[in-house]
């Protein structure tokens, strides 16, 4: 039921979605270049950081878009920016595989067929004002630049593991910092927002990690 509706909204709505590697791929293929290509890491850096203000390097980003759009990374480090105290990377994201609907991109429309992500270590840190890390890099990642409205969204398989958790609170007059083994394998499907990628992760700071997350 929820796939027929947001296949209806989808028709009527436009925007932008990792524009320059689009780009990229529609020149590549005109070009007779098809199959596996390698995305330099410069380019994911500057894709995530200019939508999220998260610094952001990958070692490896191969992305095919043969009957959809894969994409297969590697040692992919999600920065914290100043306002977060910078130092450990929010996310060390060891490996990321994913399929999605390339047609859907082009239209700044998010469709997931599948995603497995698995984080190495995830740095969770609340700054002086109770603002979460993950939760701004989260909102702004599938995001309208333009506007900051979230662009429609579904995910059919979701699969995040997560070894190491560390939480910060900076928001307290003490700050407090501790870590935890979090041995985290989550599978969840139909997912409707983009922030419940990470939905495992805010259960856990609410929770565990005792952070004020919305």
């Amino acid at each position: 039921m929820y796939r027929k509706r947001f296949r209806r909204s989808l028709r009527s709505k436009r925007g932008g979605v990792l524009k320059s590697a689009l780009a990229l791929l529609t020149v590549l293929s005109a070009g007779g270049v098809l199959g596996w290509m390698l995305l330099m890491p410069d380019a994911v850096q500057l894709e995530i950081e200019a939508r999220t203000g998260f610094p952001a390097e990958a070692e490896s980003m191969a992305i095919n878009p043969v009957g959809g759009l894969s994409i297969d990374g590697k040692k992919l480090t999600i920065g914290n920016p100043g306002a977060y105290g910078g130092g450990d990377a929010m996310l060390e994201i060891e490996s990321i595989k994913g399929s999605a609907s390339l047609s859907s991109l082009g239209r700044g429309e998010i469709w997931l067929y599948e995603l497995e992500m698995h984080i190495s270590r995830a740095t969770l840190v609340v700054n002086e004002n109770g603002r979460l890390n993950l939760d701004v890099f989260a909102s702004r990642l599938f995001a309208d630049p333009a506007t900051g409205a979230q662009l429609p969204f579904f995910a059919e398989k979701v699969r995040l593991v997560v070894d190491e958790v560390v939480f910060v609170d900076n928001s307290k007059i003490i700050p407090s910092r501790h870590g935890i083994r979090a041995m985290l394998d989550s599978e969840r499907a139909d997912l409707e927002q983009s922030r419940d990628l990470f939905g495992p992760l805010f259960e856990l700071a609410r929770g565990v990690g005792a952070l004020p997350v919305p």
